[in-house]
């Protein structure tokens, strides 16, 4: 059993893993990260400063995901 993220997410073997890895989408790259990101602060892995630019990163990220999911606006 391969486990990552503190067991966020665990996989049968390194390749179920690298299979994952290799195929996943936006929307849950996002989950993971956000994720990845709140098992990264609970283990005091970033700073107060570190934590708030990764969450502003973040956000542009996830404003440029949305805006490719909407239909294009009439002009």
């Amino acid at each position: 059993m391969k486990s990552i993220f503190g067991g966020l997410l665990e996989f049968e073997s390194q390749s179920k893993l690298n299979d994952f890895v290799e195929t996943i989408d936006e929307k849950t790259s996002m989950k993971i990260i956000e994720n990845s990101m709140e098992y990264g602060m609970k283990s005091g892995l970033y700073s107060l400063e570190e934590a708030f630019c990764l969450y502003k990163c973040l956000l542009k990220i996830k404003s440029v995901i949305d805006e490719r999911g909407k239909p294009p606006q009439p002009s």
